[in-house]
C-alpha cells in the first residue's frame, strides 16, 4: 500500500482533502482532485448509504474506498466521508480488507477534533498494511434489517401495483363506454344540425307563404269594400219608383253576385286564417327544437369533462407506477450490491 487519504464533502457538497498519510502523498502520486471526484461519483452511484468500492485511476494506481453515507441519511463513523486507499499493483487484498476500512470509519472519524487523532490514524494504516485491524460488520445486521423492511415493502407495493392496475383496467372500460356514449351524442348533435337546417328552411318558407296570404287577404278585403262602395253609390242614383223598378231586377241580381263574392271571400278569409295559425305554429314548434340545442351542447361538455378527469386520473396511475417501479429497482440493486459483498467478504 502506498498511502491513505481521508476527504469530506462541506456543506455545499464540494469534495476536499482532509488528511493524507503520509503527507502529501496525493501530491506525490500524481493524484488530481478530478481523480478523487471520480472515485466519490463511483460511490454515489453505487448508493447514498455506506459502500466500498474498487477501482484503478491511472495506468499504475488503484484504490480501495470507502463512503460512510450522507450525514442525513443512515452514516457509520460520521457522515459526508470518504477513506480512500491507495494500492501498488503487488497488493493483494484479504477478503475482510472492507470491514478494516470500515473499522476506521467507525472508531476514528468520530474523533477527527482531537489532537492525537494523526498518531490514530498512523496506527491503524500500519495495522492495515499488515492486515491485523479488528474488522467491523455491524452496519451488515442493520443492513439486513433494512433489506427485510424494504422487502415487506416491495410486497406491499407488489399489492398496491396489483390493485392500481385492476383499477387502471376499470377505468379504461369506463373511458371507453364515456366515448361511445359522446360518440353517438356527436351523431345526434349532427342530426339535430341537419333538421334544424330543414326546419329553419321550411320556416323560412313558411314566413313567406305567410307573409304572400296576408297580402292577399288584404288585397281582396279592399276589393270587397271597393264593391260596397258602388253599391251605396247605385242605391244613391235611384231617385223614384220607375228607375227603382226598372233598376230592381238588376240591382237584386248585382247584390245577389256580391253576396256570392262576400261569402267567397269570407271563405278565403277563413283559410287564410287558418294557414296563418297554422305557419304560427309551426314557428313555435322550431323554436322550441332550437332551445333544445343548448342543452345537448351542455350534456357533451360534462361529459368532455367527465373523461379529461379520467385521463388525468390515468396519467396520475402511470406516474405511480412509474415511481414504484423506480423504488423495486433500487431496492433490488441494493440488494444484489450487499449480496455480492457478502459472498465476497465470506472465507475460504
Amino acid at each position: 500500500m502506498k498511502g491513505i487519504v481521508i476527504l469530506n464533502l462541506d456543506k455545499k457538497s464540494k469534495l476536499s482533502i482532509d488528511l493524507q498519510y503520509p503527507q502529501n502523498i496525493c501530491e506525490e502520486l500524481g493524484v488530481t482532485d478530478s481523480m478523487l471526484e471520480t472515485v466519490f461519483d463511483e460511490h454515489r452511484k453505487i448508493r447514498t448509504g455506506p459502500n466500498y468500492l474498487e477501482m484503478q485511476i491511472k495506468r499504475d494506481l488503484s484504490v480501495a474506498s470507502f463512503f460512510t453515507g450522507h450525514s442525513s441519511k443512515h452514516f457509520i463513523g460520521k457522515g459526508d466521508h470518504v477513506i480512500t486507499v491507495f494500492l501498488s499493483d503487488e497488493d493483494i487484498l484479504p477478503r475482510n480488507f472492507e470491514g478494516q476500512v470500515r473499522r476506521i470509519a467507525f472508531e476514528l472519524l468520530p474523533k477527527r477534533k482531537e489532537k492525537k487523532f494523526n498518531e490514530l490514524i498512523t496506527k491503524s494504516y500500519i495495522l492495515l498494511e499488515k492486515g491485523e485491524l479488528d474488522v467491523y460488520w455491524q452496519e451488515r445486521q442493520e443492513f439486513e434489517q433494512e433489506l427485510g423492511q424494504k422487502k415487506e415493502r416491495i410486497d406491499d407495493l407488489a399489492q398496491k401495483v396489483s390493485l392500481l392496475v385492476s383499477d387502471r383496467s376499470e377505468h379504461l372500460r369506463n373511458v371507453e363506454a364515456l366515448k361511445r356514449e359522446v360518440s353517438e351524442l356527436y351523431s345526434k348533435l349532427e342530426n339535430w344540425g341537419s333538421q334544424m337546417a330543414e326546419l329553419n328552411e321550411y320556416n323560412a318558407t313558411l314566413t313567406a307563404k305567410n307573409r304572400e296570404l296576408t297580402r292577399l287577404t288584404n288585397v281582396q278585403k279592399l276589393a270587397l269594400d271597393q264593391k260596397e262602395e258602388r253599391i251605396n253609390n247605385l242605391i244613391a242614383k235611384i231617385g223614384d219608383a220607375t228607375e227603382i223598378e226598372k233598376g230592381a231586377e238588376k240591382l237584386l241580381i248585382e247584390i245577389r253576385k256580391f253576396r256570392k263574392d262576400n261569402e267567397k271571400l269570407n271563405r278565403e278569409i277563413n283559410k287564410l286564417n287558418e294557414t296563418n295559425k297554422n305557419l304560427k305554429f309551426q314557428l313555435l314548434k322550431s323554436k322550441r327544437d332550437s332551445d333544445s340545442i343548448p342543452e345537448l351542447e351542455l350534456e357533451i361538455k360534462q361529459l368532455k369533462d367527465k373523461i379529461l378527469g379520467v385521463t388525468n386520473e390515468k396519467e396520475n396511475i402511470r406516474r405511480l407506477l412509474t415511481d414504484l417501479q423506480m423504488d423495486i429497482k433500487i431496492v433490488r440493486e441494493e440488494r444484489d450490491r450487499y449480496y455480492k459483498i457478502v459472498k465476497a467478504s465470506k472465507p475460504f
